[in-house]
């Protein structure tokens, strides 16, 4: 249930961010790119929840010991190396909706890996 609420929160956190706002941004990272208030609380929400399930995760990285050497999960870091690439350069250099992309990539090698290791 505590992933669960975690999962939501950081739901709850992404759709704060992909809220229309008033472009008063704290900082700019590129011309298009640069959080709002109301985004940061969304990023806020949304990284506090995703720590979280990281670290429950750490703690139980010994169910995933037996997978580390497969050549699945070598070619899932791969890919989580090219999707953080992709969402690096799209949002730094404007590079349209690549990130989507990259954050696909991403969900790939880490939905499996937090499903094995928080299942009961």
């Amino acid at each position: 249930m505590k992933h669960l609420l975690l999962l939501l929160s950081m739901v709850v956190g992404l759709v704060i961010v992909a809220l229309p706002d008033s472009d008063a941004r704290l900082f700019s990272i590129s011309e298009a790119h640069g959080p709002s208030p109301m985004d940061a609380v969304g990023l806020l929400i949304t990284l506090i929840s995703y720590a979280t399930l990281v670290f429950t995760v750490w703690q139980r990285r010994a169910k995933l010991a037996v997978y580390v050497q497969t050549k699945a999960f070598k070619a899932g870091l791969f890919l989580f190396g090219l999707g953080s690439g992709l969402i690096i350069a799209s949002v730094a250099n404007d590079f349209g909706h690549w990130w989507i992309l990259g954050a696909t990539l991403l969900l790939v090698f880490q939905v499996p890996i937090f499903f094995r290791a928080l299942r009961g």
